[in-house]
């Protein structure tokens, strides 16, 4: 990771911390990606990926070695297409024992049924997992709010009717607060991307940078922090 990431990632950890009200220990902004994530290991801060097709892994073993606490896979998007690496990356984590979620890419061309239709129909989800995800994002042509929040709506309750797990939402933190900002129920847990600081809102899962360097996967992947402790972690668990 280049230093400026290592910075960026460093400072959103850091404002996680004092969030919490642990008392920290100083922290060299110059260290290596291996040392950082043993500073955030040394808090009890859990952290994780997400990956799709786009990321080739090079060694399972090296993922395992670095010990994400989490690894979450693209499933879907829309309400054709499905990752074509998802069953083989499903079925390494798990085997690896590293807990998995997996998620839906949110598109505005088809309806949120339909592309629940699609999801549920590739999805695994087993005992041991996380919740699944849906992720909303901003897009060239939006439909109006209105639209939007029915649709997305359509998509959590279909997920819910058929596994009675209410999905996370990810999403930016400015399309929190122009969607879904008391428009989604409170039992959908948020994960938030925000790449300039800790997001303002009750979140449970913070993408602090797209930019990480992981073990084992060759290129970038996005990092996360988990915003509680591994107890809240494991009830979160399927």
């Amino acid at each position: 990771m280049q230093n400026k990431y290592v910075v960026i990632l460093l400072t959103s950890f850091l404002l996680l911390s004092c969030h919490s009200g642990r008392k920290l220990q100083k922290v060299n902004t110059k260290e290596t990606p291996k040392q950082s994530i043993k500073e955030i290991t040394k808090l009890e801060r859990l952290w994780g990926i997400d990956i799709s097709h786009y990321q080739q892994i090079e060694s399972w073993d090296k993922v395992k070695e670095q010990a994400p606490d989490f690894i979450f896979l693209k499933t879907t998007e829309g309400s054709t297409h499905q990752d074509n690496k998802y069953a083989t990356y499903y079925q390494e984590i798990r085997k690896q024992k590293i807990p998995v979620g997996s998620y839906h890419f949110f598109t505005y061309l088809s309806s949120g049924k339909d592309q629940a239709t699609n999801f549920l129909s590739v999805v695994n989800y087993k005992k041991g997992d996380l919740p699944l995800v849906l992720d909303a994002e901003f897009a060239r042509k939006m439909p109006d709010k209105a639209t939007i929040i029915r649709e997305i709506q359509a998509f959590i309750n279909a997920v819910y009717e058929k596994t009675q797990c209410h999905p996370i939402i990810y999403c930016d933190y400015k399309y929190y607060l122009q969607y879904l900002k008391n428009s989604v129920p409170d039992r959908c847990k948020l994960w938030i991307v925000d790449y300039r600081g800790m997001p303002n809102c009750s979140w449970t899962f913070w993408q602090t940078t797209d930019k990480y360097r992981a073990a084992g996967i060759k290129g970038y992947v996005d990092f996360n922090l988990f915003n509680g402790t591994r107890k809240d972690f494991m009830n979160l668990l399927n």
